[in-house]
């Protein structure tokens, strides 16, 4: 399990100016969640964590850590294969879309008894149903793991330790959620009444 990291001053400078007042970013067993505004550092944090030298891991480490990017996950991303795993997906994510060659990805990863996976943005390409499997998947392995995701969808926050690397993310998101639905019920029943 990571307890913490300890942004090295590249890392923190990229999240800093967004919002963090220190360079430390905590994080609890099971099911955490980065949120913040696009360009806050939720994908920094993330790579700083599963793959920088200078930046400072409390915990297990980085032994026993799963690194999931949108690149990673994307069915087109072509080119050559880290590995049989990979390899695989590669090929399944031909014969799907890209929505589904993604969940297709996230809930068929080998599992190999890390200790953290750390997922960046696995609600791409997602409709509100799939996105729901997912979070349903990524709960059950925090039973079993640490998992460490980015997101800025209000359905992967629920019930996790939420680290906001904006200024109230939380609350401006739902209260614009809140006004989509009802501006869209307003234009629902202007349709309705013509």
């Amino acid at each position: 399990m990571i307890s913490s990291v300890a942004l090295c001053i590249n890392h923190s400078v990229k999240v800093a100016k967004l919002g963090i007042d220190r360079p430390v970013i905590r994080f609890e067993p099971g099911y955490n969640v980065l949120i913040g505004p696009n360009g806050a550092g939720k994908s920094t944090v993330l790579r700083a964590v599963a793959r920088c030298p200078f930046c400072t891991v409390e915990g297990s480490g980085r032994e026993g850590l799963k690194y999931i990017s949108t690149e990673s996950l994307n069915p087109n991303m072509g080119g050559v294969f880290d590995g049989w795993e990979q390899m695989v997906q590669g090929i399944r994510a031909l014969f799907l879309s890209h929505g589904q060659g993604v969940a297709d990805g996230l809930l068929n990863q080998a599992h190999a008894g890390e200790a953290a996976i750390l997922i960046d943005s696995p609600e791409t390409g997602q409709d509100q149903e799939s996105a729901g499997m997912i979070y349903r998947g990524l709960r059950k392995m925090a039973e079993r793991y640490q998992v460490i995701i980015a997101s800025n969808s209000l359905v992967f926050m629920q019930g996790g330790h939420i680290i906001d690397l904006g200024r109230d993310t939380l609350p401006r998101l739902v209260a614009s959620t809140r006004e989509l639905m009802e501006n869209f019920g307003a234009t629902q029943r202007s349709r309705e009444e013509l």
